[in-house]
């Protein structure tokens, strides 16, 4: 896969990170010409983050939103000080935290982003466990995957391993 740019901006992934992240791509769809999705429905049957959850419904009300049909991850809606999203991504360990707040929706990033405890909590519970949390850079990068209904050039870490038909 290519470290291209999206949207004019340079590629915000580590090498490293990078190069790990396309080969979860590949290993998941085994051709990024001709992805396949079946992993979807192993990997949702293995529950892989269970114990994660189970942590989550502890500390907030949670509801799985998990869309197979549609999705690469598992997501979840979180209610506590305030509403928020989960999703914890089938390829490998890449999760991003929304908060819904009055003024739209934010990514939790890093613990600076952190307003509360409650996402403190989220956030130590997800890079404890090893998941990279993605920022909005890192999500809008494109990378080589024929989706489709998706022009290969505008296709983004986001739809790669999230989201392939949003």
């Amino acid at each position: 896969m290519k470290e291209s740019e999206s949207m004019g901006a340079r590629n915000p992934w580590p090498w490293r990170a990078w190069d790990e992240l396309t080969r979860d791509i590949q290993n998941a769809y085994e051709d990024i010409g001709a992805p396949r999705r079946s992993f979807v429905s192993s990997v949702e049957q293995s529950q892989p983050y269970g114990d994660l959850v189970h942590a989550l419904s502890r500390v907030a009300e949670l509801n799985d939103d998990t869309d197979v049909n549609c999705d690469v991850c598992f997501s979840y809606m979180l209610k506590s000080d305030g509403l928020y999203f989960v999703r914890l991504s089938m390829v490998g360990l890449y999760a991003f935290e929304r908060l819904h707040g009055r003024g739209g929706a934010d990514l939790v990033t890093s613990r600076k982003d952190c307003s509360s405890d409650f996402e403190r909590d989220v956030f130590q519970f997800l890079t404890v466990r090893g998941f990279r949390v993605l920022s909005e850079g890192e999500l809008n990068s494109a990378v080589d995957l024929a989706l489709p209904g998706i022009d290969n050039d505008a296709v983004t870490v986001r739809n790669a391993i999230f989201s392939p038909e949003e």
